[in-house]
């Protein structure tokens, strides 16, 4: 049996030799001075390299060319990142690096006998199992930086945005719903039929004229403001006609709503509609001096459209409010004079026309029935006027031609040139200055047929002066001077 106790020993000792060198080394260029930590695996190629080499070796710092001191200060000021650095040697200089360790351990006589000696015991027992590394080995080999390999980031997909809710379709109409109490109606809006309730429309926002009638039934009316986006209900209730009579000053058997008959101790006669025992719906009348009403009613008076005939002929066809003309009308004279516009409590206000039987047109503004603000006024005998007018006059600013071509444009006052104006002649003179009255007044510009000039004044008659000259002379002959 092999006593493998010396083998055991030479083991030891040769690894005591080791760390002794790392030591070494490490003291004398300060500590972790960028100097590789040595694996604890020795190859063989290195130990031969150790064994056969016969000089003193210097530390490795030595070998640069650097002076020990200058060596023990740069060591001092290694930085951190310097001590964690990745030193891993590559396959082109591993044995150098192992060269260099063992070379940077110090050497003496001995250390080299006992190096041999355990070196020829280690090349003797290959069988041996590789020693384990010592304590400081280990706290070295923590030391050497750990490659981490490069984490791959998955970068997760971003959450899909939630939809925006579709914006509501904004509403242009509002929805009008009506309703009745009978079957068999019809529903008219602004007197337009839409046929029979339950009506649901839809319209434009504004102000509408409702009407649900039915033929024996009172028909029931109301006016409503319909709102963009709003839905409104109206329940519209019809009251059956009765027959209505009232004569001798007594509603026969007390009836006052229905269609029926009025006859009145003065002869006035009424047929239509009533409620409450006044006029109130669709009704004609006659009174006893012969004028007869045909339309509507309100409440025992005229209102809404009608036709009114007077006892002298006069026939007015219109609106009616409160027992007279207003609004859109004409009114025909019994004479055969024709006016049309628009009527204010009987009386043409606004803009309107007036064609008499014998050929007078006026197209333009009226106030209480008379011309007023600008106009055009025909005359029958070809006269004609354009301009501004006053409670039926020529005021302000007009153009007058007459039928034989005299003309003047200017100012008007009264119905009479008045003001700065020019009078032309038909033969082609004319006189331009102030005008009083209908005359010509202070200094005036005479102009001949011919084209001579003269200036003149009213103060001085029969003398003119020519143009540019102050000689008088007489003025020539001509028509309004």
């Amino acid at each position: 049996m092999v006593d493998v106790r010396p083998l055991i020993f030479a083991n030891a000792l040769f690894l005591m030799l080791l760390v002794t060198a790392g030591f070494a080394h490490i003291s004398s260029q300060g500590p972790l001075s960028g100097a590789v930590i040595p694996s604890t695996d020795v190859s063989e190629a290195s130990i031969t390299n150790t064994a056969n080499n016969e000089s003193p070796t210097t530390p490795a710092v030595a070998n640069t060319g650097i002076k020990e001191s200058q060596t023990e200060t740069a060591s001092a000021e290694i930085k951190d990142s310097d001590i964690f650095a990745d030193n891993t040697p590559t396959e082109a200089n591993e044995a150098d690096q192992s060269q260099n360790i063992v070379e940077a351990a110090p050497e003496t006589e001995q250390a080299k006998q006992g190096n041999n000696s355990a070196v020829a015991a280690a090349i003797t027992t290959n069988s041996v199992a590789a020693p384990q590394a010592s304590e400081p080995a280990k706290a070295a080999a923590e030391l050497a930086p750990v490659e981490v390999p490069p984490v791959a980031v998955v970068a997760s997909p971003k959450p899909k945005a939630a939809p925006k809710p579709k914006p509501k379709p904004v509403a242009t109409t509002g929805t009008l719903i009506i309703r009745s109490n009978i079957e068999g109606d019809m529903v008219l809006i602004n007197g337009k039929p839409y046929g029979p309730t339950r009506l649901e429309v839809e319209l434009p926002p504004g102000s509408y004229d409702i009407e649900v009638a039915k033929n024996g039934y009172s028909s029931w009316q109301s006016e409503v403001s319909v709102l963009r986006g709003k839905k409104q209900t109206l329940k519209a209730k019809l009251e059956h006609y009765t027959t209505v009579d009232y004569r001798n000053g007594e509603w026969i058997n007390g009836i006052t709503t229905g269609e029926g008959t009025y006859l009145a101790d003065d002869g006035t006669q009424y047929q239509g509609a009533f409620v409450n025992g006044k006029f109130h719906g669709i009704g004609n009348i006659t009174y006893p001096d012969g004028t007869e009403y045909r339309g509507e009613w309100f409440e025992g008076v005229m209102q809404g459209d009608g036709t009114l005939t007077t006892n002298q002929g006069d026939t007015f066809v219109g609106i009616f409010k409160d027992g007279e003309f207003n609004g859109e009308g004409t009114l025909t004279k019994a004479n055969g004079d024709i006016y049309n516009g628009y009527w204010v409590n009987g009386s043409l206000n606004g803009q309107g026309s007036l064609t008499t039987k014998d050929g007078l047109l006026f197209v333009g503004g009226f106030s209480e029935n008379q011309f007023h603000g600008d106009g055009s006024l025909t005359y029958p005998d070809g006269r004609h006027y354009e301009g501004s007018f006053s409670k039926g006059q020529f005021h302000g600013k007009g153009i007058e031609i007459y039928a034989n071509g005299k003309k003047y444009a200017g100012q008007f006052m009264e119905g009479q040139y008045h003001g700065k104006g020019e009078l032309m002649n038909p033969n082609g003179s004319k006189i331009t200055g102030t005008f009083k009255f209908g005359r010509p007044f202070g200094k005036a510009t005479l102009t001949t047929p011919e084209g001579e000039i003269f200036t003149a004044r009213t103060t001085e008659p029969g003398v003119c002066y020519r143009l540019k000259s102050y000689r008088a002379t007489q003025c020539p002959p001509m028509e309004g001077w």
